[in-house]
C-alpha cells in the first residue's frame, strides 16, 4: 500500500524574479550545507514519496533539503532541455551561495530523481559562473536517483505503435532540417469538458500528454540524444564520454531500483551498476542497488536503504 508522504515543514521564498519568478522550498534553512532536488518528468515540489525520510536524514547531517519549481515542471518538459533546467539549478545554487541570511557556507549538493539524474549530469559536464562572485560554482557531489533510460521505455512501450514511431521520425526529421522548435501536432486533444458537479480531471492532459518540440521528442525518445545518458545498450566509450565530464567535476551516487518498473524488464539493475563502475572505474562513481525499490521508492524499508545510502555518501565527502 501506498501512503500519503509526511508534511514537510520550511521556508518558501524566491530564488529568481526574472526572466521570471521561480520559487523554492527549503527544509532546516540555519544549516551550511545545502541538498539541491531535482524531479523526473511529469514532477514538480513534494510528489516524490520518500522526501520526508530524507529530509529527516538531512537535517542529522546539518544538510538543508531544497525543492525548487523550474520551467519544466509538469507538462513544461516537452518544450524544455535539459541544459536549460541546467540554468535555472545555476541560478538556484548563485542565490543559495550569496544570499544574505543562510547562505549555503559548507557543501552543496545535487539530488535528481528519474530524468532529474540527466539533469545533475548535464549540470556538471560543464563550468558554471556565479555571476555574482565571478568564481565557478562549486558543487561537492551528485546523486543520481532511478538513471533510466527514456529511449528504451520509448522502445518497449510506446515505440511499439506506428503512430508514435512515426513522430519520432518527423521529430528527427524536423532536427535535420533546422526545425528543433517545431511542435508536434496536438489537434488529437480534447478540451477539458464539464463533468458531474463541475468536477473532473483539470488540466491533467497537459502534463500527461504535453506539447512537444520536434527536438525534445527526439531527444527523449530517439537514440544517442541529449536525454539520452543511461541507456543500457550504451558501450564503455559512450559511458565515459557521456559521464567523464561530470566526474571531473564531482563524485557521483548512482541508485537503481531492484524494482523499477520504467526499466527495461530485461535489463538486470546489478549488471548495469558493474558496467557502470567497469567502465568508470578510475573516476569517483558509486552505486548502489536498492532492493524493493520501484521508480519513486514507495517502501518504507528501500526508502531507509536509499536514504542510507545518501547518508554514507554525503559523509564521505570532501
Amino acid at each position: 500500500m501506498v501512503h500519503e508522504p509526511s508534511p514537510l515543514q520550511g521556508t518558501l521564498r524566491l530564488f529568481q524574479t526574472e526572466p521570471i519568478s521561480l520559487p523554492y522550498f527549503e527544509t532546516n534553512a540555519q544549516h551550511p550545507n545545502k541538498l539541491i532536488f531535482i524531479p523526473g518528468l511529469t514532477d514538480t515540489m513534494g510528489v516524490v514519496p520518500y522526501l520526508p525520510s530524507l529530509a529527516s536524514v538531512l537535517n542529522d547531517l546539518e544538510y538543508s533539503l531544497i525543492q525548487f519549481v523550474k520551467c519544466s515542471d509538469l507538462g513544461g518538459f516537452g518544450t524544455s532541455s535539459l541544459e536549460g533546467d541546467a540554468q535555472e539549478i545555476a541560478q538556484l545554487a548563485e542565490h543559495l551561495l550569496t544570499r544574505s541570511d543562510s547562505p549555503c557556507t559548507g557543501k552543496l549538493v545535487l539530488m535528481g530523481h528519474s530524468t532529474g539524474c540527466q539533469d545533475v549530469v548535464t549540470f556538471l559536464s560543464e563550468e558554471r559562473l556565479n555571476l555574482k562572485t565571478g568564481q565557478q560554482i562549486l558543487v561537492h557531489g551528485g546523486i543520481c536517483q532511478a538513471p533510466v533510460s527514456d529511449s528504451e521505455y520509448f522502445d518497449s512501450h510506446d515505440g511499439s505503435q506506428n503512430s508514435a514511431r512515426e513522430l519520432l521520425s518527423k521529430s528527427q526529421e524536423c532536427v535535420k532540417k533546422g526545425l528543433p522548435g517545431a511542435l508536434l501536432d496536438r489537434s488529437h486533444i480534447s478540451p477539458v469538458r464539464t463533468s458531474l458537479k463541475g468536477r473532473g480531471e483539470g488540466n491533467s492532459a497537459t502534463v500527461l500528454t504535453p506539447a512537444f518540440t520536434a527536438y525534445r521528442f527526439a531527444s527523449l525518445n530517439g537514440h544517442h540524444g541529449d536525454d539520452d545518458l543511461f541507456s543500457s545498450y550504451l558501450d564503455s566509450e559512450s559511458i565515459v564520454r557521456t559521464l567523464q565530464p561530470a566526474l571531473n567535476r564531482a563524485p557521483l551516487l548512482m541508485l537503481f531500483g531492484m524494482n523499477d518498473e520504467y526499466a527495461p524488464p530485461d535489463v538486470d539493475p546489478v549488471q548495469i551498476a558493474k558496467h557502470w563502475e567497469t567502465s568508470l572505474r578510475n573516476l569517483p562513481l558509486s552505486t548502489k542497488v536498492v532492493p524493493r525499490a520501484n521508480h519513486k521508492v514507495d517502501d518504507a524499508v528501500a526508502q531507509k536503504t536509499l536514504c542510507d545510502a545518501v547518508a554514507t555518501f554525503l559523509r564521505g565527502l570532501s
